[in-house]
Protein backbone atom coordinates (compact mmCIF):
# COMPACT_ATOMS: atom_id res chain seq x y z
CA UNK A 1 0.00 0.00 0.00
CA UNK A 2 2.98 2.15 0.63
CA UNK A 3 4.10 2.01 -3.27
CA UNK A 4 0.52 2.98 -3.93
CA UNK A 5 0.88 5.91 -1.84
CA UNK A 6 4.54 7.07 -3.73
CA UNK A 7 2.63 6.69 -6.90
CA UNK A 8 0.03 8.85 -5.86
CA UNK A 9 2.31 11.07 -5.03
CA UNK A 10 4.01 11.48 -8.21
CA UNK A 11 0.86 11.23 -9.89
CA UNK A 12 -0.77 13.96 -7.71
CA UNK A 13 2.76 16.20 -9.18
CA UNK A 14 2.13 15.18 -12.45
CA UNK A 15 -1.74 15.96 -12.41
CA UNK A 16 -1.46 19.18 -11.01
CA UNK A 17 1.20 20.39 -13.19
CA UNK A 18 -1.04 19.65 -16.22
CA UNK A 19 -3.87 21.26 -14.31
CA UNK A 20 -1.70 24.11 -13.26
CA UNK A 21 -0.71 24.56 -17.03
CA UNK A 22 -4.35 24.63 -18.17
CA UNK A 23 -5.52 26.89 -16.18
CA UNK A 24 -2.68 29.02 -16.99
CA UNK A 25 -3.56 28.54 -20.47
CA UNK A 26 -7.33 29.55 -19.76
CA UNK A 27 -5.86 32.85 -17.93
CA UNK A 28 -3.55 33.73 -20.61
CA UNK A 29 -6.36 33.37 -23.04
CA UNK A 30 -8.75 35.13 -20.84
CA UNK A 31 -6.06 38.50 -20.98
CA UNK A 32 -5.44 38.03 -24.08
CA UNK A 33 -8.96 37.86 -25.44
CA UNK A 34 -11.84 39.57 -24.11
CA UNK A 35 -14.66 38.23 -22.57
CA UNK A 36 -16.70 38.01 -25.87
CA UNK A 37 -13.35 36.13 -27.75
CA UNK A 38 -12.81 33.99 -24.95
CA UNK A 39 -16.27 32.79 -24.78
CA UNK A 40 -15.98 31.71 -28.62
CA UNK A 41 -12.73 29.90 -27.56
CA UNK A 42 -13.79 28.28 -24.62
CA UNK A 43 -16.78 27.12 -27.31
CA UNK A 44 -14.78 25.78 -29.66
CA UNK A 45 -12.40 24.00 -26.82
CA UNK A 46 -14.92 22.17 -24.76
CA UNK A 47 -17.14 21.06 -27.67
CA UNK A 48 -14.05 19.15 -29.21
CA UNK A 49 -13.20 17.68 -25.64
CA UNK A 50 -16.76 16.49 -25.81
CA UNK A 51 -16.07 15.06 -29.02
CA UNK A 52 -13.06 13.32 -28.57
CA UNK A 53 -13.89 11.79 -25.37
CA UNK A 54 -15.71 9.20 -27.93
CA UNK A 55 -11.79 7.97 -28.65
CA UNK A 56 -9.56 9.27 -25.92
CA UNK A 57 -11.44 7.74 -23.38
CA UNK A 58 -12.89 4.48 -24.40
CA UNK A 59 -10.58 1.95 -26.30
CA UNK A 60 -7.42 3.14 -24.12
CA UNK A 61 -9.50 2.78 -20.97
CA UNK A 62 -10.38 -0.88 -22.02
CA UNK A 63 -6.97 -1.33 -23.12
CA UNK A 64 -5.70 -0.41 -19.89
CA UNK A 65 -8.00 -2.58 -17.91
CA UNK A 66 -7.26 -5.91 -20.28
CA UNK A 67 -3.23 -4.92 -19.72
CA UNK A 68 -3.16 -4.99 -15.87
CA UNK A 69 -4.85 -8.43 -15.59
CA UNK A 70 -1.97 -9.48 -17.31
CA UNK A 71 0.53 -11.77 -15.15
CA UNK A 72 4.21 -11.99 -15.84
CA UNK A 73 4.00 -15.62 -17.14
CA UNK A 74 1.80 -13.92 -19.99
CA UNK A 75 3.64 -11.17 -20.69
CA UNK A 76 4.18 -11.88 -24.23
CA UNK A 77 0.35 -10.48 -25.07
CA UNK A 78 1.37 -7.62 -24.03
CA UNK A 79 2.16 -6.76 -27.87
CA UNK A 80 -0.85 -8.37 -29.10
CA UNK A 81 -3.16 -6.17 -26.97
CA UNK A 82 -1.24 -2.97 -28.01
CA UNK A 83 -1.67 -3.64 -32.03
CA UNK A 84 -5.58 -4.25 -31.60
CA UNK A 85 -5.99 -1.18 -29.60
CA UNK A 86 -4.10 0.78 -32.20
CA UNK A 87 -5.87 -0.93 -34.91
CA UNK A 88 -9.51 0.29 -33.40
CA UNK A 89 -8.06 3.47 -32.19
CA UNK A 90 -7.13 4.88 -35.81
CA UNK A 91 -10.12 3.07 -37.66
CA UNK A 92 -12.22 5.35 -34.98
CA UNK A 93 -10.16 8.47 -35.76
CA UNK A 94 -10.58 8.69 -39.43
CA UNK A 95 -14.06 8.39 -39.00
CA UNK A 96 -14.79 10.72 -36.49
CA UNK A 97 -12.30 13.16 -37.52
CA UNK A 98 -13.55 13.33 -41.19
CA UNK A 99 -17.87 13.60 -39.63
CA UNK A 100 -16.45 16.26 -37.35
CA UNK A 101 -14.84 17.99 -40.06
CA UNK A 102 -17.71 17.95 -42.60
CA UNK A 103 -20.29 18.93 -39.86
CA UNK A 104 -18.74 22.03 -38.57
CA UNK A 105 -22.01 23.92 -40.09
CA UNK A 106 -24.23 22.06 -37.80
CA UNK A 107 -22.70 22.34 -34.94
CA UNK A 108 -22.62 26.24 -35.57
CA UNK A 109 -25.65 26.34 -36.08
CA UNK A 110 -26.86 24.54 -33.54
CA UNK A 111 -25.05 26.87 -31.16
CA UNK A 112 -26.68 30.33 -33.88
CA UNK A 113 -23.60 31.54 -34.73
CA UNK A 114 -22.43 30.35 -38.31
CA UNK A 115 -19.26 32.24 -38.16
CA UNK A 116 -17.96 29.34 -35.84
CA UNK A 117 -18.07 26.91 -38.31
CA UNK A 118 -14.09 27.85 -39.59
CA UNK A 119 -12.82 27.15 -36.39
CA UNK A 120 -14.65 24.33 -36.02
CA UNK A 121 -13.31 23.17 -38.89
CA UNK A 122 -9.37 24.24 -37.66
CA UNK A 123 -10.41 21.93 -34.18
CA UNK A 124 -10.56 18.65 -35.91
CA UNK A 125 -6.66 18.56 -36.16
CA UNK A 126 -7.01 18.06 -32.13
CA UNK A 127 -9.36 15.11 -32.31
CA UNK A 128 -6.63 12.34 -33.61
CA UNK A 129 -3.87 14.62 -31.83
CA UNK A 130 -5.31 14.15 -28.69
CA UNK A 131 -6.71 10.10 -29.49
CA UNK A 132 -3.14 9.01 -29.98
CA UNK A 133 -1.50 10.53 -26.78
CA UNK A 134 -4.36 9.01 -25.02
CA UNK A 135 -4.41 6.10 -26.16
CA UNK A 136 -0.48 6.08 -25.32
CA UNK A 137 -0.91 7.00 -21.85
CA UNK A 138 -3.51 4.25 -20.67
CA UNK A 139 -0.97 2.13 -22.18
CA UNK A 140 1.82 2.83 -19.86
CA UNK A 141 -1.03 2.92 -16.94
CA UNK A 142 -1.97 -0.63 -18.24
CA UNK A 143 1.62 -2.35 -17.99
CA UNK A 144 1.87 0.29 -14.46
CA UNK A 145 4.56 2.26 -15.52
CA UNK A 146 3.54 5.13 -13.89
CA UNK A 147 6.75 6.74 -13.86
CA UNK A 148 6.11 7.40 -17.67
CA UNK A 149 2.48 8.33 -17.28
CA UNK A 150 3.73 11.13 -15.10
CA UNK A 151 6.31 12.28 -17.35
CA UNK A 152 4.20 12.17 -19.82
CA UNK A 153 1.83 14.69 -17.85
CA UNK A 154 4.40 17.00 -16.94
CA UNK A 155 5.57 16.92 -20.76
CA UNK A 156 2.78 17.67 -22.41
CA UNK A 157 1.74 20.76 -19.43
CA UNK A 158 5.00 22.49 -20.68
CA UNK A 159 3.86 21.61 -24.47
CA UNK A 160 0.68 23.24 -23.93
CA UNK A 161 1.91 26.28 -22.53
CA UNK A 162 4.25 27.01 -25.14
CA UNK A 163 2.09 26.05 -28.35
CA UNK A 164 -1.15 27.29 -27.22
CA UNK A 165 -0.44 30.45 -25.44
CA UNK A 166 2.76 31.05 -28.03
CA UNK A 167 0.06 30.98 -30.72
CA UNK A 168 -3.07 32.23 -29.25
CA UNK A 169 -0.52 35.43 -28.86
CA UNK A 170 0.65 35.41 -32.56
CA UNK A 171 -2.23 34.32 -33.85
CA UNK A 172 -5.48 34.55 -31.27
CA UNK A 173 -8.33 32.30 -31.50
CA UNK A 174 -7.06 30.23 -34.59
CA UNK A 175 -3.50 29.87 -33.12
CA UNK A 176 -4.60 28.95 -29.66
CA UNK A 177 -6.96 25.92 -31.68
CA UNK A 178 -3.81 24.83 -33.47
CA UNK A 179 -1.76 24.71 -30.59
CA UNK A 180 -4.21 22.72 -28.84
CA UNK A 181 -3.67 20.24 -31.59
CA UNK A 182 0.68 20.13 -31.71
CA UNK A 183 0.71 19.71 -27.87
CA UNK A 184 -0.64 16.17 -27.64
CA UNK A 185 0.75 15.39 -30.68
CA UNK A 186 4.36 15.73 -29.75
CA UNK A 187 3.28 13.87 -26.81
CA UNK A 188 2.60 11.24 -28.82
CA UNK A 189 5.83 11.02 -30.41
CA UNK A 190 7.17 10.91 -27.17
CA UNK A 191 5.54 7.95 -25.71
CA UNK A 192 6.16 6.04 -29.39
CA UNK A 193 9.97 6.72 -28.58
CA UNK A 194 10.16 5.60 -25.24
CA UNK A 195 7.81 2.39 -25.55
CA UNK A 196 9.50 -0.47 -23.71
CA UNK A 197 7.87 -3.39 -25.91
CA UNK A 198 7.94 -1.34 -29.54
CA UNK A 199 10.88 -3.60 -29.91
CA UNK A 200 9.76 -7.14 -27.39
CA UNK A 201 12.14 -7.78 -25.13
CA UNK A 202 10.10 -11.17 -24.47
CA UNK A 203 11.80 -14.26 -25.19
CA UNK A 204 9.57 -15.96 -28.15
CA UNK A 205 7.06 -13.01 -28.90
CA UNK A 206 7.61 -11.41 -32.26
CA UNK A 207 8.37 -7.85 -32.39
CA UNK A 208 5.80 -5.40 -32.11
CA UNK A 209 6.15 -4.29 -36.06
CA UNK A 210 5.51 -8.18 -36.97
CA UNK A 211 3.09 -9.03 -34.51
CA UNK A 212 -0.43 -10.17 -36.01
CA UNK A 213 -3.44 -8.20 -35.28
CA UNK A 214 -5.70 -10.45 -33.34
CA UNK A 215 -9.70 -9.92 -34.47
CA UNK A 216 -10.89 -11.78 -31.55
CA UNK A 217 -9.16 -9.63 -29.08
CA UNK A 218 -10.24 -6.47 -31.12
CA UNK A 219 -13.43 -7.58 -30.78
CA UNK A 220 -13.10 -8.24 -27.14
CA UNK A 221 -11.89 -4.46 -26.84
CA UNK A 222 -14.12 -2.70 -28.44
CA UNK A 223 -17.28 -4.55 -26.81
CA UNK A 224 -15.86 -3.12 -23.16
CA UNK A 225 -15.03 0.13 -24.86
CA UNK A 226 -18.47 1.01 -25.97
CA UNK A 227 -20.39 1.45 -22.52
CA UNK A 228 -17.22 3.10 -21.72
CA UNK A 229 -17.00 5.57 -24.49
CA UNK A 230 -21.01 6.26 -24.02
CA UNK A 231 -20.57 7.24 -20.06
CA UNK A 232 -17.77 9.21 -21.31
CA UNK A 233 -19.91 11.06 -24.13
CA UNK A 234 -22.88 11.42 -21.71
CA UNK A 235 -20.58 12.59 -18.66
CA UNK A 236 -18.73 15.13 -20.92
CA UNK A 237 -22.18 16.46 -22.12
CA UNK A 238 -23.12 17.18 -18.45
CA UNK A 239 -19.98 18.58 -18.25
CA UNK A 240 -20.13 21.37 -20.51
CA UNK A 241 -23.60 21.18 -22.28
CA UNK A 242 -24.41 24.48 -19.69
CA UNK A 243 -21.91 26.41 -21.58
CA UNK A 244 -23.94 25.95 -25.15
CA UNK A 245 -27.35 26.44 -23.14
CA UNK A 246 -25.73 29.91 -21.83
CA UNK A 247 -24.84 30.59 -25.75
CA UNK A 248 -27.75 29.59 -27.61
CA UNK A 249 -30.55 30.70 -25.27
CA UNK A 250 -28.64 33.83 -23.84
CA UNK A 251 -26.74 34.73 -27.01
CA UNK A 252 -24.28 37.01 -25.69
CA UNK A 253 -20.59 36.05 -26.36
CA UNK A 254 -19.92 38.15 -23.28
CA UNK A 255 -21.71 36.28 -21.00
CA UNK A 256 -20.58 32.94 -22.49
CA UNK A 257 -17.28 34.31 -21.86
CA UNK A 258 -17.98 35.21 -18.05
CA UNK A 259 -19.44 31.40 -17.66
CA UNK A 260 -16.96 29.90 -19.42
CA UNK A 261 -14.54 31.31 -16.57
CA UNK A 262 -16.59 30.45 -13.64
CA UNK A 263 -16.88 26.57 -15.16
CA UNK A 264 -13.23 26.37 -15.65
CA UNK A 265 -12.06 27.42 -12.07
CA UNK A 266 -14.65 25.56 -10.77
CA UNK A 267 -13.05 22.53 -12.06
CA UNK A 268 -10.08 22.90 -10.03
CA UNK A 269 -11.52 19.95 -7.35
CA UNK A 270 -12.23 17.81 -10.60
CA UNK A 271 -8.72 18.21 -12.17
CA UNK A 272 -7.08 17.28 -8.58
CA UNK A 273 -8.73 14.13 -8.49
CA UNK A 274 -8.45 13.02 -11.45
CA UNK A 275 -5.14 11.20 -10.58
CA UNK A 276 -7.72 8.74 -8.43
CA UNK A 277 -9.01 7.29 -11.97
CA UNK A 278 -5.76 5.87 -13.07
CA UNK A 279 -4.75 4.58 -10.14
CA UNK A 280 -8.21 2.45 -8.84
CA UNK A 281 -9.05 1.26 -12.31
CA UNK A 282 -5.88 -1.33 -12.99
CA UNK A 283 -6.12 -1.91 -9.27
CA UNK A 284 -9.79 -2.40 -8.92
CA UNK A 285 -9.95 -4.48 -12.02
CA UNK A 286 -7.02 -6.55 -10.72
CA UNK A 287 -7.96 -7.05 -7.22
CA UNK A 288 -11.41 -8.18 -8.62
CA UNK A 289 -10.19 -10.59 -11.31
CA UNK A 290 -7.89 -12.48 -8.72
CA UNK A 291 -11.29 -12.15 -5.76
CA UNK A 292 -9.44 -10.17 -3.45
CA UNK A 293 -12.48 -8.66 -1.85
CA UNK A 294 -11.00 -7.77 1.89
CA UNK A 295 -8.09 -5.81 -0.35
CA UNK A 296 -10.69 -4.20 -2.74
CA UNK A 297 -12.80 -2.99 0.64
CA UNK A 298 -9.21 -1.95 2.37
CA UNK A 299 -8.62 0.45 -0.94
CA UNK A 300 -11.59 1.59 -1.36
CA UNK A 301 -12.07 3.20 2.29
CA UNK A 302 -8.66 4.70 2.03
CA UNK A 303 -9.20 5.77 -1.35
CA UNK A 304 -12.36 7.71 -0.43
CA UNK A 305 -11.43 8.68 2.92
CA UNK A 306 -8.56 10.50 1.64
CA UNK A 307 -11.07 11.92 -1.50
CA UNK A 308 -13.83 13.30 1.40
CA UNK A 309 -11.58 14.57 3.76
CA UNK A 310 -9.64 16.95 1.37
CA UNK A 311 -12.71 17.56 -1.24
CA UNK A 312 -15.00 18.79 0.99
CA UNK A 313 -13.24 22.10 2.97
CA UNK A 314 -11.81 22.57 -0.77
CA UNK A 315 -14.85 22.92 -2.31
CA UNK A 316 -16.36 25.22 0.33
CA UNK A 317 -13.15 27.25 0.70
CA UNK A 318 -13.19 28.18 -3.19
CA UNK A 319 -16.98 29.13 -2.99
CA UNK A 320 -15.61 31.22 0.13
CA UNK A 321 -13.36 32.88 -2.33
CA UNK A 322 -15.09 32.71 -5.70
CA UNK A 323 -15.17 36.06 -6.37
CA UNK A 324 -10.70 35.71 -5.60
CA UNK A 325 -10.40 32.87 -7.12
CA UNK A 326 -11.89 34.11 -10.40
CA UNK A 327 -9.83 37.78 -10.49
CA UNK A 328 -6.86 35.99 -9.79
CA UNK A 329 -6.82 34.18 -12.84
CA UNK A 330 -8.61 35.82 -14.83
CA UNK A 331 -8.49 39.68 -13.91
CA UNK A 332 -11.28 42.38 -12.89
CA UNK A 333 -13.16 42.10 -16.28
CA UNK A 334 -14.20 38.33 -14.87
CA UNK A 335 -15.63 39.30 -11.37
CA UNK A 336 -19.00 38.88 -12.61
CA UNK A 337 -18.31 35.02 -12.51
CA UNK A 338 -17.29 35.59 -8.49
CA UNK A 339 -20.97 34.42 -7.37
CA UNK A 340 -21.47 31.90 -10.36
CA UNK A 341 -19.03 30.27 -9.54
CA UNK A 342 -19.91 29.87 -6.07
CA UNK A 343 -22.73 27.69 -6.25
CA UNK A 344 -20.81 25.98 -9.42
CA UNK A 345 -17.95 24.53 -7.66
CA UNK A 346 -20.18 21.93 -5.46
CA UNK A 347 -21.54 20.73 -8.75
CA UNK A 348 -18.33 20.00 -9.81
CA UNK A 349 -17.15 18.09 -6.35
CA UNK A 350 -20.56 16.35 -7.07
CA UNK A 351 -19.58 15.39 -10.38
CA UNK A 352 -15.85 14.87 -8.99
CA UNK A 353 -17.10 11.87 -6.47
CA UNK A 354 -19.88 10.51 -9.33
CA UNK A 355 -16.89 10.38 -11.87
CA UNK A 356 -14.36 8.58 -9.59
CA UNK A 357 -16.57 5.84 -8.44
CA UNK A 358 -17.83 4.98 -11.95
CA UNK A 359 -13.98 4.49 -12.74
CA UNK A 360 -14.23 2.18 -9.87
CA UNK A 361 -17.07 0.32 -11.00
CA UNK A 362 -15.63 -0.02 -14.91
CA UNK A 363 -12.57 -2.09 -13.20
CA UNK A 364 -15.06 -3.77 -11.46
CA UNK A 365 -16.53 -5.14 -14.81
CA UNK A 366 -19.60 -3.34 -13.96
CA UNK A 367 -19.47 -0.51 -16.51
CA UNK A 368 -23.42 -0.53 -17.62
CA UNK A 369 -24.52 1.17 -14.84
CA UNK A 370 -22.35 4.53 -15.28
CA UNK A 371 -23.98 4.71 -18.49
CA UNK A 372 -27.41 4.69 -17.06
CA UNK A 373 -26.51 7.22 -14.60
CA UNK A 374 -25.16 9.40 -17.03
CA UNK A 375 -27.67 9.24 -19.77
CA UNK A 376 -30.44 10.13 -17.06
CA UNK A 377 -28.04 12.57 -15.53
CA UNK A 378 -28.07 14.33 -19.03
CA UNK A 379 -31.28 14.47 -19.88
CA UNK A 380 -32.12 16.23 -16.26
CA UNK A 381 -29.42 18.61 -16.55
CA UNK A 382 -30.84 19.77 -20.10
CA UNK A 383 -34.04 19.84 -18.56
CA UNK A 384 -33.81 21.93 -15.20
CA UNK A 385 -31.05 24.00 -16.68
CA UNK A 386 -33.31 24.93 -19.73
CA UNK A 387 -35.73 26.54 -17.22
CA UNK A 388 -33.21 27.77 -14.79
CA UNK A 389 -31.37 29.19 -17.41
CA UNK A 390 -34.12 30.93 -19.06
CA UNK A 391 -35.45 32.67 -15.56
CA UNK A 392 -32.74 33.41 -13.87
CA UNK A 393 -29.52 33.38 -16.71
CA UNK A 394 -26.24 32.35 -15.59
CA UNK A 395 -27.08 32.50 -11.85
CA UNK A 396 -29.84 29.00 -12.84
CA UNK A 397 -27.37 27.69 -15.11
CA UNK A 398 -25.32 27.09 -12.07
CA UNK A 399 -27.84 25.54 -9.91
CA UNK A 400 -29.39 23.36 -12.55
CA UNK A 401 -26.23 21.23 -12.91
CA UNK A 402 -25.23 21.63 -9.29
CA UNK A 403 -29.09 20.03 -8.61
CA UNK A 404 -28.51 17.26 -11.27
CA UNK A 405 -24.82 16.16 -10.11
CA UNK A 406 -25.84 15.56 -6.47
CA UNK A 407 -28.28 13.15 -7.43
CA UNK A 408 -26.59 11.06 -9.49
CA UNK A 409 -23.52 11.30 -7.10
CA UNK A 410 -25.68 10.12 -4.29
CA UNK A 411 -27.32 7.31 -6.59
CA UNK A 412 -23.67 5.90 -7.93
CA UNK A 413 -22.19 6.13 -4.19
CA UNK A 414 -24.77 3.75 -3.07
CA UNK A 415 -25.03 1.73 -5.96
CA UNK A 416 -21.10 1.12 -6.01
CA UNK A 417 -21.13 0.79 -1.99
CA UNK A 418 -23.99 -2.30 -2.22
CA UNK A 419 -22.82 -4.07 -4.91
CA UNK A 420 -19.16 -3.90 -5.32
CA UNK A 421 -18.16 -3.90 -1.23
CA UNK A 422 -19.01 -1.88 1.71
CA UNK A 423 -16.55 0.88 1.91
CA UNK A 424 -18.71 4.51 2.80
CA UNK A 425 -18.17 5.33 6.56
CA UNK A 426 -21.09 7.86 6.53
CA UNK A 427 -20.61 8.99 10.03
CA UNK A 428 -17.11 9.79 8.97
CA UNK A 429 -17.99 12.22 5.99
CA UNK A 430 -20.62 13.93 8.19
CA UNK A 431 -17.97 15.54 10.46
CA UNK A 432 -15.69 16.04 7.26
CA UNK A 433 -19.45 18.05 6.07
CA UNK A 434 -19.78 20.09 9.48
CA UNK A 435 -16.22 20.85 10.00
CA UNK A 436 -15.91 21.98 6.58
CA UNK A 437 -19.39 24.52 7.04
CA UNK A 438 -17.70 25.66 10.38
CA UNK A 439 -14.80 27.24 8.51
CA UNK A 440 -16.73 28.52 5.67
CA UNK A 441 -18.52 30.74 8.19
CA UNK A 442 -15.34 31.50 9.96
CA UNK A 443 -14.48 32.39 6.94
CA UNK A 444 -17.79 34.35 5.84
CA UNK A 445 -17.27 36.16 8.63
CA UNK A 446 -13.98 37.30 9.54
CA UNK A 447 -11.89 37.09 6.86
CA UNK A 448 -12.35 39.43 3.36
CA UNK A 449 -12.03 38.72 0.05
CA UNK A 450 -8.64 40.18 -2.03
CA UNK A 451 -6.90 39.13 -5.10
CA UNK A 452 -4.00 37.39 -2.81
CA UNK A 453 -4.66 37.28 0.11
CA UNK A 454 -7.48 34.81 0.03
CA UNK A 455 -4.52 32.33 -0.01
CA UNK A 456 -3.52 33.48 3.36
CA UNK A 457 -6.83 32.90 4.40
CA UNK A 458 -7.61 29.62 3.05
CA UNK A 459 -4.37 28.47 4.64
CA UNK A 460 -5.60 29.28 8.14
CA UNK A 461 -8.77 27.96 7.63
CA UNK A 462 -7.16 24.51 6.57
CA UNK A 463 -4.97 24.12 9.25
CA UNK A 464 -8.32 25.13 11.79
CA UNK A 465 -9.82 22.29 9.63
CA UNK A 466 -6.90 19.71 10.37
CA UNK A 467 -6.89 20.72 13.95
CA UNK A 468 -10.88 19.88 14.00
CA UNK A 469 -9.83 16.45 12.47
CA UNK A 470 -7.54 15.75 14.92
CA UNK A 471 -9.83 16.34 17.96
CA UNK A 472 -12.46 13.94 16.94
CA UNK A 473 -9.77 11.58 15.10
CA UNK A 474 -10.29 11.29 12.22
CA UNK A 475 -6.67 12.00 11.48
CA UNK A 476 -4.59 10.43 14.31
CA UNK A 477 -0.75 9.75 14.70
CA UNK A 478 -1.02 6.65 12.52
CA UNK A 479 -1.84 8.61 9.79
CA UNK A 480 0.31 10.96 9.74
CA UNK A 481 3.44 7.75 10.62
CA UNK A 482 2.22 6.07 7.63
CA UNK A 483 1.94 9.04 4.89
CA UNK A 484 5.70 9.92 5.95
CA UNK A 485 6.85 6.48 5.89
CA UNK A 486 5.10 6.02 2.49
CA UNK A 487 6.77 9.59 1.04
CA UNK A 488 10.26 8.69 2.37
CA UNK A 489 9.76 5.02 0.46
Amino acid sequence: MSSLVKISFWLSLSELAFNISGYIIHASMGRILDPAGYGRFSLIITFTTMIIVLIGRGVPISTSKYLSEITEDKANKYNDIKRSALFLQTSIILIVSSVYFLSAPVFANLLNDPTLTNLFRISSLIIPAFALSSLYAYYFNGIKDFKKVAFLKFWRAILKIIFIIGLGFLYKIKGAIIGQALAPFVVFLTAWFIDPFKKSKIKNQPNFKNNPLNKKLAKKLATFAGPIVIFMLFHELMLSMNLYMVKAILQQDDLTGIYSAASTVSRIPYYLFFFMTIILLPKISELIANKKLAETQSLLQKAFKYLFLTLLPITFLLSLFSKSAVTFFYGDQYSLAGPIMSILIFGFAFLTVFYIITFVLNGAGKNKFPVLASITGTFLNAIVSFFLIKKFGLIGSAFGITITAFIIMIWTLFYSNRNIVKFLNLFSILKYLLASILIYFLGLNFFDQGRYTFFLWSFILILLYLVLMIITKEIGIRDWNYLKKSLKK
